[in-house]
């Protein structure tokens, strides 16, 4: 069934040690690649992502650019595509700037495991492509903008629907007589079917509206994290936000405390920091003096000091490891949670420990981060490790090696670890 209606008529390695009890398994609902084409120097990349996926690679190769690619379909989902462009800087700043030519047309997409019978072999699609078209002379604009959306799922065995919004039609091709689109609904050019359930004029509980929905809650819930050790330092108010660290760790006390009332999640903290900073021999929650109730502080009872360190008064990168550790021990992680270098004020000798914990982490959501540690690196296995280099025409290339040669170069060197390798040259990404 295929149903067209013009827009007038719509509107891997093993855990090393027990997980607190309300950390479960991790999601069945998972990414399983990010696509990306003309999106800043990602002109034309495919990046498989497992669990756990770092990236490595020289400063400019375009690790970030994949990190806010991911950013924008989040903010796609959460404000609409107007004010996720307007947020990156309009279309000029995030389209491709090589070669001849401005490029007209910038496109993101994922593939993935959200509908009941997707699997690794037939995944589920979702492609987002924001064109951009130069208009004639004396028009009153220079340029006009619409969009074109995709979504590919699999809500029955055996059966693919597919659902695709262009400037001017939605089409439903699907054998599912629930799939049929019911009543009218106005849906504008640069509208979005992640904005909400009645964007599209489909029965809610149709299989195609359910996965869907199971996009948009996910990409709504990407988390980039870049924590601000400055506002991680000040106290925050008791609130129900606890239950989610910000993105950028402001509310990382009342984050902590929530933590505490877990009570597994929080000993397990506790112990990692003591691994991580020996001097530290507690970790505090208080009520701070001179400020209005239902605040919570951190303090650090450490060794050999008399009373206790307030956070404010904490070395940046004790908050950092603090932020870090936290992040790991989240018990209601995302879907996916981004992390830019992630070993930035990190002792080499505690980097072990962390990669560690960011693989257990990652049993429960899945995690994408990036690095320039050889130390770090070292740590992970090849299906982890991406490198990434940028060519002569300014475009990124990532990956940079097949997984297949990664696997060659470091049988051939005996085993080598991977962080010596990459830091020689011999898997990519390298300067």
């Amino acid at each position: 069934m295929t149903v067209r209606l013009p827009w007038h008529r719509l509107s891997t390695p093993a855990v090393l040690r027990p997980a607190a009890p309300r950390l479960g398994t991790r999601l069945n609902h998972r990414i399983l690649a990010l696509t990306v084409r003309n999106f800043r120097t990602l002109t034309d990349v495919k990046l498989p992502m497992g669990p756990l996926t770092v990236m490595v690679g020289p400063n400019a190769a375009g690790k970030s650019n994949v990190l806010h690619a991911l950013n924008f379909l989040g903010d796609v989902s959460r404000e609409g595509i107007e004010p996720a462009l307007n947020t990156h800087g309009g279309f000029d700043v995030l389209a491709f700037r090589g070669g001849p030519r401005p490029v007209s047309r910038i496109s993101v997409g994922i593939e993935g495991i959200w509908s009941d019978f997707a699997s690794e072999d037939e995944p589920d699609r979702y492609e987002l492509s924001i064109d951009r078209r130069r208009l004639p002379e004396g028009s009153r604009q220079s340029h006009t903008m619409y969009r074109r959306e995709r979504f590919t799922q699999h809500p029955l065995e055996g059966v693919e629907t597919t659902v695709g919004l262009t400037n001017d039609a939605l089409t439903v091709d699907s054998p599912l007589e629930a799939d049929h689109p019911c009543g009218t609904a106005k849906i504008g050019r640069l509208s979005s079917a992640l904005q909400g359930d009645r964007a599209l004029p489909l029965h809610r509980d149709s299989p195609s509206a359910r996965a869907i929905g199971n996009v948009r809650h996910h990409l709504a819930r990407i988390r980039v994290f870049d924590p601000d050790v400055r506002l991680a330092r000040k106290p925050w108010g008791i609130s129900e936000s606890g239950g989610h660290l910000r993105s950028d760790a402001a509310n990382l006390a009342d984050f902590l405390r929530g933590l505490k009332e877990d009570g597994d999640a929080w000993e397990l903290l506790v112990e990692d920091v003591r691994k991580v900073v020996p001097q530290i021999r507690n970790i505090h929650l208080v009520d701070p003096p001179g400020l209005v109730s239902h605040r919570t502080a951190v303090e650090l009872e450490e060794n050999g000091l008399r009373g206790r360190t307030r956070l404010a008064e904490a070395s940046w990168g004790t908050v950092r490891i603090l932020c870090m550790l936290a992040i790991f021990h989240d018990p209601n992680p995302p879907l996916l949670t981004c992390i830019e270098e992630i070993d930035h004020g990190i002792h080499p000798h505690a980097l072990s420990l962390m990669a560690e914990r960011l693989r257990e982490a990652s049993e429960r959501s899945q995690y994408l981060v990036t690095t320039h540690s050889p130390v770090f690196v070292s740590e992970l296995e090849p299906e982890e490790f991406v490198p990434c280099e940028r060519g002569p025409n300014g475009a990124s290339v990532i990956p940079a090696r097949r997984l297949k040669d990664l696997r060659e170069v470091i049988e051939e060197s005996e085993y080598e670890p991977m962080g010596n390798l990459w830091y020689s040259g011999s898997l990519g990404g390298a300067l």
